[in-house]
Formats: C-alpha cells, sequence, structure tokens
C-alpha cells in the first residue's frame, strides 16, 4: 500500500510524463513571466551568445518569451546595462550593422535537453520574420513565435 506521499510523487510523474509525450496538438504554448525559473535559464543562454558578439553587457527588453513543449522563442530588444537602447556602431558588431536595415531585436529558437536550454536557432537583427521558416522546418505552431 502506498502512502498519500508516495502516491502523489506517482501521480506527478505519470501527468509529467503524460504531458512530455503528448501530441503536439495537445501541448500548450506558455508565456514565460518574470519570476520563471525557464525565465531567466533562457535568458541567460540567449545572454551568453549576445554579450559575445557585441563584446559588451547587456539586459534584454523582452518582447515575447513562450514555451511550448521542449521549445521555447524569445523574441528580445538588447539593452545596455542601464537599459537604454544600444549604439550598435560602438560594439563589436560595428563594421556589419546597416542602421537603415538592422532590426533592434533577437529572434531565438531554443530547445530543452533535461533541464539546460540551447539555442537552436538566433537572427541577431534581423531584416526579415525569419521565424516563420523555423514554424515550418521544426513544424511549431505559429502561436508559438505570435500572438493571434
Amino acid at each position: 500500500m502506498l502512502s498519500r506521499r508516495e502516491l502523489l510523487t506517482v501521480m506527478a510523474g505519470v501527468a509529467t510524463a503524460t504531458l512530455l509525450n503528448a501530441p503536439g496538438y495537445a501541448q500548450q504554448i506558455v508565456q514565460i513571466e518574470r519570476g520563471a525559473p525557464d525565465r531567466q535559464a533562457i535568458l541567460d543562454v540567449v545572454r551568453a551568445s549576445v554579450q559575445h558578439r557585441l563584446g559588451i553587457k547587456v539586459i534584454f527588453q523582452v518582447e515575447r518569451l513562450a514555451v511550448f513543449g521542449v521549445w521555447a522563442f524569445a523574441g528580445l530588444r538588447p539593452r545596455t546595462e542601464t537599459g537604454n537602447r544600444i549604439d550598435y556602431r560602438r560594439t563589436r558588431y560595428a563594421k556589419d550593422y546597416e542602421p537603415d536595415l538592422d532590426s533592434d531585436t533577437v529572434d531565438v529558437l531554443l530547445r530543452r535537453n533535461g533541464s539546460a536550454w540551447s539555442m537552436v536557432e538566433e537572427a541577431f537583427l534581423p531584416t526579415d520574420v525569419v521565424w516563420e521558416e523555423w514554424q515550418k522546418k521544426y513544424k511549431l505552431p505559429r502561436a508559438l513565435f505570435l500572438v493571434e
């Protein structure tokens, strides 16, 4: 006979396994709010890449941060540590930056492996809607990338 605690642990494991193995149409898209553990983990992965690219410390203005099963999409605006817009002409990216063409965003598709997130695709200062290709390539719902 199982104790109440053991029964709850087993039930939680079954529920988690069911969610992780559910077909795509049964999974929900979850917005990751401030304070959520996944939020910091995702932003830290992206931050490492952006800081390496730019050669400065950054914070993010989050436009969209959503999870669908093991996938996450982050639509972010990099900012200086004080929250100001970055002057890309004063960064390592200066020679590649076209102020009239490049956006002020970073779009990233990530995948969870166990408890860790890793980047699958990154669009740094994209000039087009890059996630449409990701949606098709990885068979992800449009709503992961865009509020409809």
